[in-house]
């Protein structure tokens, strides 16, 4: 199993062009600690060929910087860049049918909406969870605040090897709280992408 990251980094081409993109990644993933950072790739809105070609350049980047590529939803694509971890979103397929496919000891997450981990099924075979949103409203949900994230961070606890991840709102100012409330990391698309990242990888303590 590779190591857990503090940082998931999401891609978002609505937000930064490609070239730029890639820039801002390759800055933040060699500001980062080796094996600190997770460059997720997700633009579902983009072609295949489009979200093929920027995770064949990301891969490449994950590599040089000894950082990870995970790839949202698309089991096919993870496979064919060799990616380190899938990342499952809320209308995708049960991890436990993704499993069967991703195989055995490579990352596997999902994401979550909710305090409690009443559904033992929907759990099979995750290793992490990124909880949204957290800490600002995000595809019009209200932010579930810290409370829940702490909730969530204790029930996950209780089940090997399932982390949880703050999503929604974090930023250099607030990253710390999230790991004070339980959170193993954060995952973030504006304050990971940010010209200058130094503040949230120092508040998140994997600052080279």
């Amino acid at each position: 199993m590779m190591q857990a990251p503090r940082l998931i980094a999401i891609t978002d081409l609505s937000q930064l062009d490609p070239v730029t993109l890639l820039a801002r990644l390759r800055g933040l993933a060699e500001a980062a600690t080796p094996g600190s950072l997770a460059l997720l790739l997700r633009d579902h809105a983009a072609t295949g060929r489009q979200r093929l070609g920027l995770g064949q350049e990301m891969a490449s980047l994950a590599r040089s910087t000894s950082q990870a590529l995970w790839v949202a939803d698309r089991i096919d694509l993870a496979l064919l860049l060799e990616a380190d971890g899938l990342h499952l979103g809320e209308g995708s397929v049960p991890a436990s049918a993704a499993r069967k496919l991703w195989g055995i000891g490579r990352w596997l997450s999902r994401a979550w909406h909710r305090a409690e981990l009443s559904n033992a099924a929907e759990l099979e075979g995750v290793n992490a969870l990124l909880l949204s949103p957290v800490l600002s409203e995000r595809k019009g949900r209200p932010p579930l605040g810290l409370h829940a994230l702490a909730r969530c961070s204790q029930a996950a606890a209780l089940r090997e090897s399932v982390l949880v991840y703050a999503l929604g709102g974090v930023t250099s100012d607030n990253a710390a709280s999230c790991l004070a409330a339980g959170a193993s990391g954060v995952a973030a698309i504006g304050a990971a992408l940010a010209s200058d990242p130094s503040a949230l990888l120092g508040a998140l303590g994997i600052a080279r």
